[in-house]
């Protein structure tokens, strides 16, 4: 940029041949070229010059250059910067010219380009620096200044202001709108340049609305609204040209359109739960829908009945519903405008219900002949029934000086009446008669009495509840009828206390002493309260399970029971024992219901997990025993079902032993995969079976004395007759942590869900009784695992046995293993694993035993071991089963409250596996010590028969 002097070209020419100069890139340019020519005899002299006086810099200026640059948008901006410096106020290291925008240096950039030139002559030096701003656009409008450092002293040049001038821009444009028809609306458009000034022009549907431009920024109102939706848009002028804005699209609302997809849900006796698709909102957002009903077959001058609902979601419930009666619904839906057309009709019916009424004009007499008492009753009306009539519940209790005694009794549907066995003398009976459907059973009627005496007149009660007619009749009869009883009932006392009073009025003439009676006598007519028989029929249950328990059913009178075992929140295990029919007793754990006030219902499901044992023929599945009635506290039968004694418990509560008590009990890997073997061969043996057990987990498998695991608690268990999956009808209580991906969100069962379930109890075994998710709640469950979330690994896990653990947790069924391949795996990895029982492995065992104390077992906090050891099967301290020819002992380091040791015996005699047993004994207090570590107080340390509860929740 400029001439360069003939005598500067000279001296150019002389460095570029002197071989001493050097051409150089400039190192901080991408794209700009620095070319810097030294002359070594100058760099010399310059050097060894004294230090350049302050005054001499503040001379120094920048040659006078462009001060405004005005360009268009898009193109290339180029100025340059220079200056002239004496040689003895530059350095070789000294930096070259630089440029700034506001305040901020700007480094050499893909957008920004540069070029440095020194030429020097005798005195001073000429530098020039071009800088080009490639594509400017419009964030490069600014003032710029170029800066040289001298001697440590920043020159800077005279600002140059760059301005970039373009088609305007829109700052705001034309945006989607809802309105209401024929109301007034606003729109807005906003452009800026440079240059200025901006110039708007609006369009509707292509068309031009005003002649005259609008300086932006403009405000468009249509006062009159719009009969029908349209597009409008803005033009923005200015002298570089002009710039279309985007279409807003302004839409009319209105009312929406009629729903569609009215689908139901599902169904219960009173109610019926809906869904429907909202039709098309036409602008506005739906606020509430509206649910009609009306019967298919109209009772009277019933109407339609309306029930509103807010949106979302678009589903309701209809409530308040006649059972089994079949209804149109339809669908409406209202937004701001007003409401939509209602959906087609669609047709739904209620379940059967339980019947609204009881029986009428229930009645009761004793027949003499047959000693039988006769109950009759009229069937309710067609309408009250609300459903199939199934049959009828008769519920009788006898009350006399010794208790009540209740029991019930099933009647077919056709029936009227009835017969009852007198049961007791001198003893009321209380007899109530209800409907039966499928939908349950209605309302008992009215009780009505009758009193059985030893002898004498019986007297009964009037109906319970009278059939229709003339009310006052009824009135003037029933006063009748009482009057005439308690005449009677007076005239009855009388004789029987007559002839009483005959009878014993020669009692006190013979002595007791008398070898022979004086006078003997017999009574003419007698009664005598017959034993109740506690069989299956009692209780009430189904034929077909009457029929699969008979040949199981054990006399009460040969089980005796004795302490509680365990308790949970609808029974309890006791421990008993049963004799066996050569006279030797049998050491059994006994099944009980807790409750005295259960229903018929959970006495089906308490006998149905019996009848599930009563085939098995497993070692790894528990077996029954028996089962057995007695009556309970309110003198009402009681099943009891006889199950194996289990020495150890059950496997969860043996894993918390062994982990969390004051002197935790090693158990060995080769022992845990070994638990898991076991309850693989059980669920082959189970699935083959077709069995699905729907609540495995460690709390339900249970260890025998030789420490082999069986599958127990059939509670929830169910066999498939067909197909290979079972869908759960009910809502009922499901361990939630255990249950399968699929299970949860259809209710959907298979092997292959236990086959889950078992990864569970896997996992449960390999971290020695850990609950599982620790951290996620029951209702995250799903969630959880429906983003792919899985158990994570335990510590000290092998991978191999992991693997298998995931293989049971793929979310598709079908890809998971079946339990004759898990059997394989398990035991395969068991036969490499090295033997447990090797002189190498270390065996450690508490040396530190409890003090004895006859209390201690009292207080635990787990469930109890076998608290009736032989002496023989204790091994006391310092007799050893063989005699011991050397013992070595290793001392370990040790927790400061426990003491440990690495015991290895090596036996002169037979080799005999030493006893250390994995279980305290008669006397310790296993789960009533705790680690120091807890802070817990006693009553909220975890129980190993609670863990379960607080993972079901109702499905």
């Amino acid at each position: 940029s400029g001439a360069v002097p003939l005598r500067g070209l000279q001296n150019l020419l002389v460095m570029v041949t002197n071989p001493r100069c050097s051409l150089a890139e400039d190192a901080e340019g991408e794209g700009g070229v620095r070319l810097e020519l030294w002359a070594h005899s100058r760099r010399s002299q310059r050097s060894s010059r004294e230090e350049p006086s302050g005054s001499s810099v503040v001379q120094l200026r920048f040659n006078p250059t462009v001060r405004h640059v005005v360009i268009n948008e898009h193109k290339d901006v180029t100025f340059n910067c220079s200056i002239k410096v004496p040689q003895e106020l530059l350095r070789p290291d000294a930096p070259g010219i630089s440029l700034w925008k506001d305040g901020r240096e700007l480094h050499v950039l893909d957008r920004i380009a540069s070029s440095h030139f020194e030429i020097p002559d005798e005195e001073e030096v000429a530098m020039t620096s071009t800088f080009s701003i490639l594509g400017a656009q419009r964030s490069d409008n600014g003032s710029y200044v170029c800066k040289l450092n001298v001697s440590g002293t920043e020159v800077v040049s005279d600002p140059i202001l760059v301005q970039l001038e373009g088609l305007p821009h829109f700052i705001r444009q034309p945006q989607q709108l809802n309105v209401t028809r024929n109301s007034p609306f606003n729109l807005t458009c906003q452009a800026v340049g440079p240059p200025e000034p901006v110039q708007i022009y609006w369009f509707r549907n292509n068309i031009q609305l005003n002649q005259e431009p609008h300086i932006s920024p403009s405000v468009l109102t249509v006062p009159a609204g719009l009969e029908e939706s349209a597009l409008f848009s803005c033009e923005a002028h200015n002298s570089k040209g002009l710039t279309a804005s985007s279409p807003g699209q302004v839409n009319i609302k209105g009312i929406p359109d009629a729903p569609v997809s009215v689908q139901v849900l599902n169904r219960t006796a009173h109610g019926i739960g809906i869904s429907w698709v909202p039709g098309f909102d036409t602008f506005s957002a739906l606020s509430r829908c509206s649910v009609q009903v009306k019967e298919v077959v109209p009772r009277g001058n019933v109407s339609l009945v309306p029930f509103n609902t807010s949106v979302p979601p678009h589903v309701y419930h209809i409530q308040q519903l006649e059972p089994m009666e079949e209804y149109n619904i339809s669908v409406s839906c209202r937004n701001e405008v007003g409401w939509s057309a209602f959906s087609p009709w669609i047709i739904a019916s209620t379940t059967e219900g339980a019947p609204s009424t009881p029986p009428l004009n229930v009645t009761v007499s004793f027949n003499e002949s047959s000693s039988l008492l006769e109950i009759r009753w009229v069937k309710p009306s067609l309408e009250r029934i609300h459903g199939e009539l199934q049959g009828y519940q008769i519920w009788y209790s006898w009350h006399n000086s010794e208790g009540k005694q209740n029991l019930s009794r099933k009647v077919q549907p056709n029936a009227s009446k009835a017969t009852l066995p007198v049961e007791a003398t001198n003893a009321t009976c209380s007899i109530r008669v209800a409907a039966v459907t499928k939908g349950g059973v209605g309302p008992f009627s009215i009780p009505v009495e009758i009193f059985i005496p030893a002898s004498g007149l019986i007297t009964s009660a009037p109906s319970s509840t009278p059939a229709s007619g003339n009310s006052d009749s009824f009135v003037i009869a029933l006063g009748f009828i009482c009057g005439t009883i308690a005449v009677g009932v007076l005239l009855c006392l009388s004789v029987v206390i007559q002839k009483r009073c005959v009878e014993t009025k020669y009692g006190n003439a013979f002595s007791r002493n008398d070898l022979e009676l004086a006078v003997s006598y017999t009574a003419k007519k007698s009664y005598c309260r017959r034993a109740v028989e506690l069989t299956l029929g009692s209780l009430g249950v189904s034929r077909e399970l009457q029929q699969k328990l008979q040949d199981v059913v054990v006399d009460r009178n040969a089980l005796s029971l004795g302490k509680v075992l365990g308790e949970g929140e609808f029974g309890s295990v006791m421990e008993g024992r049963l004799s066996q029919p050569d006279g030797s007793p049998q050491k059994v754990a006994v099944k009980t219901m807790k409750l005295d006030n259960f229903s018929q219902r959970e006495i089906e499901e308490f006998l149905s997990e019996a009848a599930c044992m009563k085939d098995f023929d497993h070692p790894n599945v528990i077996k029954l025993l028996g089962v057995c009635i007695e009556l309970s506290s309110l003198q009402v039968p009681k099943p009891m079902v006889i199950l194996p004694f289990m020495k150890y418990g059950d496997l969860h509560s043996f894993l918390l032993r062994s982990r969390l008590e004051m002197a935790p009990q090693f158990v060995p890997l080769q022992t845990l995969v070994k638990f898991m073997v076991d309850i693989a061969l059980g669920m082959e043996y189970l699935s083959s079976r077709n069995f699905l057990h729907r609540d495995l987990a460690a709390r339900n498998c249970m260890l025998r004395d030789d420490m082999t695991v069986c599958v127990a608690d059939f509670g929830l268990s169910k066999k498939i007759y067909s197909g290979d999956y079972y869908r759960q009808g009910r809502i009922a209580k499901m361990p939630v942590k255990w249950i399968a991906l699929e299970s949860l969100a259809d209710r959907v069962y298979t092997t292959k869900s236990d086959v889950w379930a078992f990864g569970v109890t896997m996992w449960e075994i390999a971290t020695r009784g850990m609950t599982p998710y620790p951290g996620v709640q029951n209702h995250e469950i799903y969630e959880y695992l429906f983003h792919g979330q899985r158990l994570k690994k335990p510590e000290d896990c092998l991978d191999e046995l992991y693997e298998i653990m995931s293989e049971c947790w793929r979310a598709d069924p079908a890809t998971r293993p079946t339990f004759s391949q898990l059997k394989v795996q398990l035991e395969k990895l068991l036969e490499n694993l090295p033997s447990s029982k090797a002189s190498k492995d270390a065996i450690y065992i508490n040396t530190g035993l409890p003090e004895q104390s006859p209390d201690s077992t009292q207080d635990s906090g787990f469930p109890q071991a076998d608290s009736d050891l032989d002496a023989g099967e204790a091994s006391e301290p310092g007799s050893p089963s063989a005699e011991a020819a050397l013992v070595a002992v290793d001392v370990h380091s040790s927790e400061p409250w426990a003491t440990r040791y690495v015991v290895e015996e090596q036996l002169s005699g037979p080799v005999e596996e030493p006893y250390v047993p994995l279980l305290p004994c008669e006397g310790s207090e296993p789960g009533s010590r705790w680690s120091q570590a807890s802070t817990l107080p006693a009553s909220e340390r975890p129980c190993a028969e609670s863990c379960g509860e607080d993972s079901e929740v109702p499905l």
